[in-house]
């Protein structure tokens, strides 16, 4: 699927002042390319995608932590997105253990987090007895969850279009 085959919707729900938006295929009928009149094979149903976004906020989702370390500079960059403020190691750790059910180290967060500081995506504040992270550059953290969120939609569409075989 390419990215040609995705659109912008809004979930109706909002993070801060901006509607949560989220990437999802199009399907065939809307593509002006397809001679069927039928959806794609590999349109994911919205009742799949409100399914899973259910389960994300309401923290009912455990994910491998091997799954979430594959993505945990991009998982990080949206908690911190979504935190007011700015946030901590440890806060992290515990949304993690919330959201997906990840037990990961500090020897696993901390040298993420301090990858991207180096790289200029987060921002740190020494605070008194911890240390406070913030997002720096906005466009790079955006790019970096859209990569991820895409990678793994791919991989999702098809895994979901791989039951059709069964």
């Amino acid at each position: 699927m390419s990215g040609d085959n995705l659109r912008r919707v809004t979930t109706g729900k909002t993070m801060g002042d901006r509607l949560d938006e989220r990437l999802t295929p199009l399907e065939t009928v809307d593509d002006p390319r397809s001679n069927s009149g039928t959806a794609s094979r590999d349109a994911i149903p919205e009742s799949l995608l409100t399914s899973v976004i259910d389960d994300v906020a309401e923290g009912d989702l455990a994910v491998d932590d091997g799954l979430v370390t594959q993505s945990l500079d991009e998982i990080l960059l949206a908690l911190i997105a979504l935190s007011d403020g700015g946030t901590h190691g440890t806060g992290l750790m515990e949304d993690l253990s919330q959201l997906f059910d990840a037990q990961l180290s500090p020897g696993t967060v901390y040298p993420r987090l301090h990858d991207l500081e180096a790289d200029g995506t987060l921002t740190m504040h020494e605070l008194v007895q911890t240390k406070q992270y913030l997002i720096e550059d906005v466009a790079d953290a955006e790019t970096q969850i859209e990569r991820a969120a895409y990678r793994h939609l791919l991989v999702g569409t098809f895994l979901r279009a791989s039951l059709d075989a069964l």
